[in-house]
């Protein structure tokens, strides 16, 4: 099958769903208890409605977004996805690659699977780091020392869990690291030749960041590593002021959904937000990123850069989220269904479709620019 015959994420979803084994694809894919956070994050952006204005001529367009002095020829990055070389062998590597080749950021998890200096050296001018506070604090600033080292950039602090959520899919699946060979798991394996080919010559996957602090992760047992390396109950203000007198650029908190977090986050001396809920991974009842969007807009504002990640799915997506006063969006799913449908070439065909899809929407509201997208274009109903 030619890459040309997936014309949305969701065909690249369904695609991947058939290449991948149940217990990976369902890591990725799953949320929160009922996951009603997921279907909220699509359903938000379903409600709302596009203003189109013609008449104007639109011949020039251009979805250049410039952020924190780096202007990047697309308005959508990659965001953290943990242990992404599991869904398919050598993720990190193809979207990092990916993410230079195409001038924009890629956003590498702490608790990757590939390290922090190897995707340092791959995309060195578009790698952010994404930090998760464990509860074994120094390990924090460590990764810090390793990220400033390697020349990354932009730092972006994961909020949103003080404690592990309750993935139905995976405890149902009794997912662990590694996979427990159950005559079921065995069989699943041998239907995704593919899949199991690449990680036999790839060598089974383990968070390559944490494995100089913790013996799990570095024997490979990485659920138990991530749960342990994720979390954090006493991430409070004072430690996000250490973290920010740590750290000498820009920094970012990702997972505030609302007014409040938004202000703490500007008192704490954050360069900006990434409105997330985890991809509807964390709290099942949380509100979709789209409406939270606004909130967070107006209590951090001027002086602040707001993101939004959780749901993008379209160029459309991209579009309302401007229209609500983000500045970038990103998206993790949607570019590792790309390769776990195509392979390497899976991410540049899903920034194919995101970057298509948002300049003819440009044209179709009549607009020609990122910087002018408001409130103006969308249906005041």
């Amino acid at each position: 099958m030619k890459a040309t015959d997936f014309l949305t994420i969701d065909d690249l979803r369904a695609r991947a769903k058939k290449r991948i084994p149940k217990l990976a694809f369902d890591y990725l894919d799953g949320g929160a208890g009922n996951e009603a956070n997921i279907a909220r994050n699509r359903q938000g952006f379903t409600d709302i409605v596009l203003c189109p204005e013609y008449m104007r001529d639109v011949t020039e367009r251009n979805q250049k977004v410039t952020i924190f002095g780096h202007t990047y020829d697309a308005p959508i990055g990659v965001s953290p996805v943990g242990l992404a070389n599991l869904i398919w062998p050598k993720v990190d590597t193809y979207l990092a690659t990916m993410a230079r080749e195409r001038n924009i950021p890629y956003t590498l998890s702490a608790v990757s699977t590939s390290s922090i200096e190897q995707i340092a050296e791959i995309a060195p001018d578009h790698a952010w780091f994404q930090l998760y506070v464990p509860g074994q604090e120094y390990i924090c600033f460590e990764l810090l020392k390793r990220a400033k080292a390697t020349g990354m950039n932009v730092l972006v602090v994961t909020v949103d869990i003080p404690i592990p959520s309750r993935r139905l899919r995976d405890l149902r699946n009794d997912f662990t690291m590694p996979f427990k060979m159950t005559p079921k798991n065995i069989w699943d394996i041998a239907r995704k030749p593919n899949w199991a080919l690449a990680t036999l010559v790839n060598g089974k996957p383990r968070f390559e960041n944490m494995a100089p602090y913790i013996d799990d992760a570095a024997a490979g047992k990485s659920l138990n590593a991530a749960q342990a390396l994720q979390v954090s109950p006493k991430l409070d203000k004072d430690l996000m002021r250490r973290i920010r007198a740590d750290w000498d650029g820009p920094m970012l908190i990702k997972g505030a959904l609302s007014a409040k977090s938004a202000e703490t986050a500007k008192r704490i001396g954050a360069d900006g937000i990434i409105v997330s809920n985890h991809g509807g991974r964390q709290l099942d009842s949380a509100p979709s990123t789209i409406e939270a969007l606004p909130r967070v807009v107006e209590a951090a504002g001027d002086g602040m850069t707001i993101m939004l990640d959780s749901g993008v799915r379209t160029g459309s997506d991209i579009i309302k989220a401007f229209c609500l006063g983000a500045e970038f969006v990103f998206s993790g799913r949607s570019f590792v269904f790309g390769v776990g449908a195509l392979g390497e070439a899976g991410g540049q065909h899903v920034l194919d479709m995101f970057a298509t899809e948002v300049d003819i929407t440009l044209a179709q509201i009549g607009c020609t620019t990122m910087a002018e997208l408001n409130s103006d274009y969308l249906w005041d109903s």
